[in-house]
């Protein structure tokens, strides 16, 4: 109960105590800077994979952008690493626009269900632009780049990946939704077979299983190849859809 009250204060990403009590040995564990990287055009966080050494200059790994929901930061979706492949690059994202103390968005919430277009065309611009630049700053592999979104985070995935799905290799989208206009030209043909991965809470009190439900059958009918699961939750993660998600992972 205590968990969930937290949750519905602060609108984050809340699913497993034991995950965040661990987050502050990640760093030891598993390559992971605490300290805000602020050089680019989104301040971010950074883990890096397992194995990873600074020298091997021509090394490149695939990378996992996180981008966290309304009201929340990029701390909030790092202690996921813990629970999945290793073997990825992880870029945690801070979203540009501030909402409250520590709390930020990707873009400003006029209304729920129907953001602004233009709004979400400027976030779409944000994340472009970033993307662009952590392919120039960080051994990234271009062609292996996947959006983890959560809520409003994965709003902005599934918007990016109707947008520019030449520039990724696919998404993670959990408990969000594809928001009626993103303000910019579906491009249909690149949408066609990209992989995505949509999770949604049954028990979501924000947004209800019928918008998961058509985010999945808006990217099947563009052709995207699509994996979708309904989990026994509210507007969160749990071990199920975490498992779930490592799965897709690992089969790519």
């Amino acid at each position: 109960m205590f968990v969930l009250i937290i949750y519905k204060q602060m609108n984050k990403a809340i699913f497993l105590l034991l995950i965040i009590t661990t987050m502050s040995n990640s760093n030891i564990l598993f390559g992971q800077s605490d300290q805000l990287i602020k050089t680019l055009s989104v301040s971010h966080l950074v883990k890096y994979p397992k194995g990873y050494s600074p020298t091997e200059n021509d090394k490149k790994y695939p990378l996992i952008i996180a981008l966290h929901g309304h009201g929340s930061n990029e701390k909030d979706l790092m202690g996921l690493t813990q629970h999945l492949p290793n073997n990825f690059l992880w870029i945690s994202g801070r979203g540009p626009h501030t909402f409250g103390q520590n709390s930020y968005d990707w873009y400003e919430v006029t209304q729920m269900g129907t953001p602004d277009p233009d709004r979400i065309a400027t976030a779409l611009k944000t994340l472009d632009l970033f993307i662009e630049e952590l392919i120039k700053n960080y051994p990234v592999d271009p062609t292996q780049i996947y959006l983890l979104g959560f809520s409003q985070g994965s709003m902005i995935s599934m918007s990016y990946l109707l947008a520019y799905p030449n520039r990724i290799a696919g998404v993670i989208a959990q408990s969000g939704y594809i928001p009626p206009n993103i303000g910019v030209e579906i491009d249909k043909d690149g949408v066609t077979g990209k992989p995505i991965i949509i999770t949604h809470g049954l028990q979501d009190p924000n947004m209800p299983i019928s918008w998961g439900q058509k985010n999945r059958d808006t990217f099947r009918k563009l052709g995207a190849n699509v994996e979708y699961h309904e989990f026994l939750m509210g507007h969160s993660i749990s071990n199920e859809s975490l498992q779930a998600i490592k799965d897709w992972l690992e089969k790519l």
